[in-house]
């Protein structure tokens, strides 16, 4: 698919990957919605990028699709999907105080494995509705992960476990009409240590 011009959702685009990806996109000549639960940073983003920036839930339903109405005013139904929003905050299953809370398990899969499958259902059913592309495309959908998804780490065990539910090799899948579900391992060779 040709970048420029398309309409473009970057969930958890405030900050980090989400905030590269936008980047990217922007100067690949998308028209990007910026989109994250942090409505300060990703306005920054936005303005940075000539973006719109709105504040989302992703694992909300209510509050996801009310972001994908958003967008689509702003720049019309996305074409582009790419899934950044996540967290990973460092707790033992059992630690010195415990077990781990279940509520931060629970927070944990909520917006990286539920908000990413929220956001896709949303956005794909959006695209659906669209007129083909030339090339016979609607739109792209890229959820991106983490090589915690193959090697967790001490601390982990939310993270490593929503990232196995689940920057210029973005463009290039939007580009590539012949990549369809597929995991690419884009890791610099990094294997998670222990701890």
């Amino acid at each position: 698919m040709e970048i420029k011009g398309q309409p473009a959702i970057v969930t958890g685009g405030a900050s980090g990957l989400g905030a590269a990806t936008a980047r990217a996109l922007a100067a690949a000549g998308a028209r990007v919605a910026i989109i994250d639960v942090n409505e300060k940073a990703a306005a920054e983003v936005a303005d940075s990028i000539k973006g719109v920036a709105v504040a989302c839930d992703v694992a909300d339903s209510a509050s996801g699709e009310a972001a994908v109405k958003k967008a689509a005013a702003a720049h019309g139904p996305a074409r582009i999907l790419i899934n950044c929003a996540g967290v990973g905050p460092a707790k033992r299953i059992v630690g010195r105080e415990g077990p781990m809370p279940l509520a931060d398990y629970e927070r944990v899969i909520r917006i990286n494995l539920i908000g990413t499958f929220n956001m896709m259902r949303l956005v794909a059913a959006a695209m659906q509705a669209t007129a083909p592309l030339p090339d016979g495309e609607r739109g792209v959908i890229v959820s991106t992960a983490s090589v915690a998804a193959f090697e967790g780490q001490i601390g982990q065990a939310a993270y490593a476990s929503s990232k196995g539910g689940i920057a210029a090799l973005v463009l290039h899948c939007i580009h590539n009409g012949y990549l369809n579900g597929e995991v690419i391992r884009l890791d610099g060779a990094l294997r998670m240590a222990p701890r």
